[in-house]
C-alpha cells in the first residue's frame, strides 16, 4: 500500500524540511509526494482583504 503525502509551504522562503522530519519520525518510508509550489495558493490571507 502506498503512503500518499501532501506537502505544502506558504512562501518560497519556507521549506518542507519539518514535514519531511515528521514523516521520517512516523516511519513513513518512500511516500508518494504531492507538492504545491510555494506561494501558489489561491486563497488570500485575511490581512490582504479589503475589509481590514
Amino acid at each position: 500500500m502506498a503512503n500518499l503525502v501532501y506537502k505544502r509551504v506558504s512562501t518560497d522562503q519556507q521549506s518542507t524540511a519539518r514535514q519531511d522530519l515528521v514523516l521520517a519520525e512516523a516511519g513513513i518510508e518512500d511516500p508518494v509526494v504531492f507538492e504545491e509550489e510555494p506561494g501558489t495558493s489561491t486563497r488570500s490571507s485575511a490581512r490582504s482583504s479589503a475589509s481590514c
